[in-house]
Parts: C-alpha cells; structure tokens; sequence
C-alpha cells in the first residue's frame, strides 16, 4: 500500500512567515513611537534646565483664594561657584534668596535631606486657586533668568507637611448619609 506524502512547509515558507511577522510589527512603531524616548518630569511639579542651575518637581502647595502658599521644588547649582537665586511668584519677590553651594542643591520648602526644617520660601497670599497654575520665576545673581508655569497643589497627601505654612490643613468632603442631598 502506498501512501500519500504529507506536505511539510518549507524552509522557504518559514523565512516568509518570519519576514512577514517582522514587518508587521515593524509597523506598530509607525503608528504608535516609542514612548520611553520622550522626556517628561516623573513628579508633580515642572522641571527647568539653565546655564547655571537646574530645577526640580518646582510647584507651589496653598489653598490658594487668598491663603499663603508654600514653594517647593529643588534648585540644583551645576557651577563650581555659589548662586544667589531670587524667585517670584506671579510678580511678587520672595524672600529670603537663595543660596546653592557649588555642584549641590537645595530645596525652596525648607525640607533639608537630613528630614529636619530649614527655611520655607513662603508667598503671603496667593489668589489662584488650588488646581490652577502660576508663574514662577527664578533669577540668578549674575543675570540667568528661568521662568516657567507651576501648578497649585492642596496641602494635603504628601504635601500636607506644609498645611502650617499653606493655608491649614484640607478637611475631607462630608460624607451623606442615604437620602441626604446638597441642595
């Protein structure tokens, strides 16, 4: 009894196979780019890059409508001399300035990395509300000027360290019992 022979694919059908596959795929990058090649800032707040300083996770943390605000963020001296950085928010001076020792950095909310409190830069009153965005500008003394727009924050979650400082603390909304309504 004879049979029949099976036909097996051929090599050449698996190269084809393979090619296809490859170019279909290929493809998917066309449509959709890779994203872990975009820079972004991994945190809460807005990044700027200078000549002389760097800044990092810069926001602002208040209640805002008229209560204080805190501004964190750290701000980084890339140079081998110290900076005096002077920063504003929508206008208004802060005081005190800044001063960043050669290749460090340091934190505008006062957090120094030991854990202990240094000094906050606080505004006396900020009239954005929370959720919306500021101006913020930095100067550096010797004529750098970084400038960009940072968000508002409630002191609360991680930054309810600053309620003291940020308008008090943020009281969570009540809670209604079924059958009672805001109206």
């Amino acid at each position: 009894m004879t049979t029949a022979r099976t036909p097996r694919p051929t090599r050449r059908t698996g190269a084809l196979v393979a090619a296809a596959a490859g170019l279909a795929l290929a493809g998917c990058s066309v449509n959709s780019p890779t994203t872990t090649n975009i820079e972004y800032a991994p945190a809460d707040g807005v990044e700027l890059d200078g000549e002389v300083v760097d800044v990092r996770d810069l926001l602002v943390v208040s209640q805002g409508d008229g209560a204080p605000a805190v501004i964190s963020g750290s701000v980084i001296n890339t140079s081998a001399e110290p900076v005096t950085v002077t920063v504003s928010v929508d206008g208004t001076d802060l005081t005190p300035e800044v001063t960043v020792e050669p290749e460090s950095s340091a934190r505008l909310d006062g957090t120094d990395p030991d854990g202990s409190d240094g000094q906050r830069l606080v505004l006396d009153a900020l009239e954005s509300p929370a959720g919306q965005n500021v101006e913020i500008r930095m100067e550096v003394e010797g004529g750098e000027a970084l400038s960009t727009i940072a968000p508002v924050l409630l002191p609360q979650g991680q930054y309810a360290q600053f309620a003291d400082d940020a308008g008090g603390t943020v009281e969570p909304p009540a809670e209604h019992e079924e059958g009672e309504s805001d109206h």
